[in-house]
């Protein structure tokens, strides 16, 4: 038993020093390798209203463009009257390293938490508007799932960052505007 243990730990922190190695050094982020197809994974804020059904922030990605100088474009969709509608939105890069800024619903700055490019990516943002601030934490894959490893890693940054755990939305089962893709 003692041994089923031991090897249990060992691969325990096997498992964890691989998943610390596939995050990127934060200054050796590489924004075009993060151009691409993308799907909204989760959603979490410390502002539900503004993540919920209908809520302003409730995005889902679709592609990201990275420009020469480079800015951000993101290819989105959102649910308006129970339609997909397309969103498009540029951010530019702001003079810290990882940081983005864009006009939405509000003045947002944003920045990539955690990326291994080929996975998954995270972001973080702020939103200021009508001097009220809030904040949401974004989970995107590369595919249309994720593994349960990379969704706990994403709860748990969202926990550190003081959002609780009811605003935290798993996207997987909800209407992510898939059908719209493409299209």
């Amino acid at each position: 038993m003692k041994l089923l243990l031991l090897l249990a730990l060992k691969l325990t922190l096997f498992f964890v020093h691989a998943e610390r190695e596939t995050s990127v050094p934060r200054k050796n982020f590489d924004a075009k390798k993060i151009e691409g197809e993308w799907y909204s994974i989760g959603l979490a804020s410390d502002k539900r209203e503004k993540i919920e059904e209908n809520g302003s922030m409730r995005v889902f990605v679709e592609y990201i463009h990275v420009f020469k100088n480079s800015s951000l474009a993101f290819k989105l969709h959102t649910i308006v009257d129970g339609k997909c509608t397309e969103i498009h939105l540029v951010c530019d890069e702001t003079q810290n390293d990882r940081e983005y800024y864009v006009e939405y619903d509000g003045h947002n700055t944003f920045h990539v938490l955690d990326t291994d490019y080929d996975d998954y990516i995270i972001f973080h943002l702020k939103n200021v508007k009508d001097e009220e601030t809030f904040q949401m934490m974004e989970l995107y894959g590369r595919k249309s799932h994720l593994t349960s490893n990379i969704k706990k890693m994403f709860v748990d940054l969202c926990k550190k960052h003081g959002i609780v755990e009811e605003n935290i939305f798993d996207l997987t089962e909800a209407n992510r505007c898939l059908q719209a893709r493409n299209g």
